[in-house]
């Protein structure tokens, strides 16, 4: 799970337009199972108001060094270079129900005890139209509760489609803390609402094992107090910002 930062109007649309063009070459090549260009919600989890300048993008690689050679490929680094921040986590699949976009084909790990029991999380649902007033009414009371909450180390709502097609990538200390929140809270019984009144067309859950990171957000490398190993990046090409509007 990558995410990208962009400075400035004119950044943004070339951001995107570079990787706009990386989605084109990304599924050319056979080792790439799957791939999501995704746009960032303003709040923690679901939102419909966008996030301008931040970008996600979503791979699964048949095998992680596969993976690590293309994040320290003259294409990323050169595209690293455009972009003010870039945060990269490599993630091992530890369990998943349900399916994105038809996809389900995940390797599943043996073991979800690595890094100290950090876990990460992707949860993502495809909305019915019928259901949307109730879902997004429900939204704003789960943001509050996840603000802050204990164990939480990161939270980025993402999306395909704005209102229709959410999804959130969350990063917890340990198992304990991501349960509470999404089976004892306002969240859980949100979720349980919805799939009663047959609300989702189509959701997921996977949880992850960070296996390792690469770069920064927010100026910091967000798992190395934690023991996750880094990727040491490659020397990137600085490329001048356009302007900072």
């Amino acid at each position: 799970m990558t995410f990208f930062k962009f400075d400035g109007i004119l950044n943004q649309s070339w951001g995107l337009s570079k990787l706009l063009k990386l989605r084109f070459s990304i599924k050319k090549n056979k080792h790439v199972g799957f791939f999501k260009l995704l746009g960032a919600g303003s709040g923690l989890g679901y939102r419909a108001w966008p996030k301008y300048g931040v970008i996600g993008v979503f791979m699964v690689w048949d095998d992680i060094e596969l993976a690590k050679d293309f994040f320290q490929s003259n294409q990323f680094v050169k595209l690293s270079g455009i972009c003010s921040e870039q945060y990269t986590v490599f993630l091992e699949p530890t369990s998943s129900r349900g399916t994105w976009s038809g996809f389900g084909n995940w390797k599943i790990a043996s073991s979800e005890k690595q890094n100290n029991g950090l876990v990460c999380a992707l949860t993502r649902a495809t909305i019915k139209r019928k259901y949307l007033l109730d879902f997004w009414k429900m939204v704003p009371s789960i943001s509050k509760i996840q603000k802050d909450y204990p164990g939480l180390i990161f939270s980025q709502g993402i999306g395909e489609v704005p209102v229709l097609e959410q999804a959130t990538f969350t990063i917890w200390e340990n198992t304990q803390s991501m349960e509470e929140f999404a089976y004892t809270t306002f969240h859980g019984k949100a979720i349980q609402k919805v799939r009663q009144a047959d609300g989702f067309k189509e959701q997921m859950f996977t949880r992850f094992n960070p296996v390792m990171s690469y770069g920064t957000w927010g100026g910091l490398n967000l798992l190395e107090k934690y023991g996750v190993p880094t990727l040491e990046p490659q020397v990137a090409e600085t490329v001048p910002l356009v302007n900072t509007i």
